[in-house]
């Protein structure tokens, strides 16, 4: 059996594909060439420089030849000069993309790569990294032929647990096909290690350095609520910092409403970086803040977490214990109030800290390790032929 994992947004599909490699399992990765530069390979092992602008950057300016596995690269934006010639190039690429899948026995595809898949007469599974909690509402061209993808597909692999509120109300959706499998997150990089330069360019030996690694994305990460909860806790402990990322949305808003409450000379803005700088931001953090509205985490809180941090963030305890059986030992936090509280209980017991940390990354361990997470989505691909 030839399998295709078709797409790698936050680099999900590459962490599968390389717990798959390891297992000797006949498995090629594609990857859009001209993808988010978050969704490329390099992204997650390659050794980049921090000044490069995810917005604005092409595999062919971070390639690095040295990365393992079978890669497979298409390029989907074809950047050419006219207009008649970019439409062509582009439908060329199109094609030669259903083309590529037709090599294979079965074809794990990343949205949004299902508005292509689905014609490829090649059998379907649906991996989800979100798209579908815009399903009810959305209603463009795309969304249609995601839709239409979900439905033909043979299963669809839900990542989000949250997201089963949505897709148990699709009736156009098999219920019997849909499945849960966490993120794969890979303990021995994402563990934790001194760098204590790092933290020293933040703040003394006494203070407690905050770091949350979300988009400025309000509506769906909370990204107020918890810079007015911070904005409360510096004032019992003045010696804290705050370090976000500036991407997204809301990026200015962010910055505007840190400058009314005051606190500029508390919170440290950087760019977005690669996964090898982000694990030192996780492991020169005392406490990782990352999303408190829609309900379930995405590889940030899994990736602190692995990196023995502790993790305040927002799930909704039906659709983890659904998911997992069990809740993870992450302080729960929606409202301005719960990340303020779990703050200052955090901040005021270092040894409590310390415990939450241990039990975040045994608990990860034990529920996204890549071998688990890959011999999960390999039962799924069994099922689904």
């Amino acid at each position: 059996m030839r399998i295709l994992i078709l797409g790698n947004m936050a680099n999900d599909g590459y962490s599968v594909a390389k717990a798959l490699w390891k297992m000797n399992v006949d498995v090629d990765l594609a990857v859009n060439s001209s993808e988010f530069a978050m969704g490329l390979p390099e992204w997650e092992d390659g050794d980049i420089s921090t000044d490069i602008d995810p917005y604005n950057t092409h595999r062919d300016d971070i390639k690095n030849t040295s990365l393992s596995g079978r890669i497979r690269y298409f390029d989907l934006l074809n950047k050419v000069k006219g207009r008649r010639k970019r439409l062509f190039s582009k439908a060329k690429a199109k094609i030669n993309l259903i083309r590529m899948i037709r090599e294979y026995d079965i074809v794990e595809v990343n949205s949004p790569y299902v508005i292509f898949s689905q014609f490829s007469g090649i059998p379907n599974v649906v991996y989800d990294p979100g798209w579908i909690r815009y399903f009810p509402y959305r209603n463009g061209f795309y969304d249609k032929l995601a839709r239409r993808g979900y439905s033909k597909a043979k299963g669809v692999i839900i990542t989000n647990p949250d997201t089963f509120s949505i897709s148990d109300t699709l009736t156009y959706l098999d219920q019997q096909r849909i499945y849960f499998s966490p993120f794969a997150i890979d303990s021995e990089k994402y563990c934790p290690f001194p760098i204590e330069e790092l933290r020293a360019k933040y703040i003394n030996n006494n203070g407690i350095l905050l770091f949350s690694p979300s988009r400025q994305y309000w509506c769906e990460k909370g990204n107020d609520k918890m810079i007015k909860a911070f904005a409360r806790f510096v004032k019992i402990f003045p010696d804290s910092k705050l370090v976000a990322v500036d991407w997204s949305n809301d990026a200015q808003n962010s910055k505007d409403l840190v400058n009314s409450l005051h606190i500029s000379e508390k919170v440290d803005w950087i760019k977005p970086v690669a996964k090898k700088q982000l694990i030192e931001f996780y492991n020169a953090a005392d406490i990782i803040l990352d999303q408190f509205i829609l309900g379930s985490w995405g590889t940030a809180t899994a990736e602190a977490m692995s990196c023995q941090k502790p993790v305040l963030m927002f799930y909704k305890e039906e659709y983890i214990q659904r998911a997992f059986g069990e809740n993870p030992p992450i302080l729960n936090s929606f409202s301005e109030e719960d990340i303020f509280s779990n703050l200052v209980k955090l901040a005021k017991d270092p040894d409590f800290r310390l415990s939450i940390g241990r039990k975040s990354r045994e608990w990860i361990i034990k529920t996204h390790s890549p071998d688990i997470v890959a011999k999960k989505h390999l039962d799924i691909i069994n099922q689904c032929l």
